[in-house]
């Protein structure tokens, strides 16, 4: 088992041992998917979305998408055109375990919006509650 020193080394274990791999991609970049036609997707608990979101999110929690899978998904009735989805937490652990849950899903492509809203946030974008 790897080592860890403080908060930073547990989470940094606790990223390696339960989140899958996949792409991830930076806030800005992530806006120009949007505007290229992607869906934000936004995986936090109800509180911490209703504190503060993405204007364009919608909100599907990660324990819906744990009980549910790809069908969790087809719920939220997004655009039949629409193949690819960025998923945001607060950090980004949380979006990694729903696109390594939602990788099964060859219809459409899950991207992870690395550092989360605490990024999103940090690099200026808008923030609606």
């Amino acid at each position: 088992m790897r080592a860890w020193r403080g908060r930073a080394g547990l989470i940094g274990l606790l990223k390696s041992r339960f989140a899958a791999g996949g792409d991830g991609i930076r806030p800005q970049e992530e806006v120009q998917r949007i505007n290229r036609g992607a869906v934000l997707v936004d995986v936090r608990q109800s509180a911490e979305f209703q504190g503060g979101h993405a204007p364009v999110a919608q909100h599907l929690p990660l324990r819906r998408i744990r009980s549910g899978g790809i069908a969790a998904m087809q719920s939220l009735r997004l655009p039949a055109d629409t193949r690819e989805d960025l998923l945001i937490c607060q950090s980004d652990m949380r979006s990694k375990m729903a696109q390594g849950l939602l990788s099964k899903d060859t219809a459409r492509t899950y991207a992870n919006v690395t550092g989360g809203m605490n990024a999103w946030r940090g690099h200026g974008l808008p923030v609606e509650r």
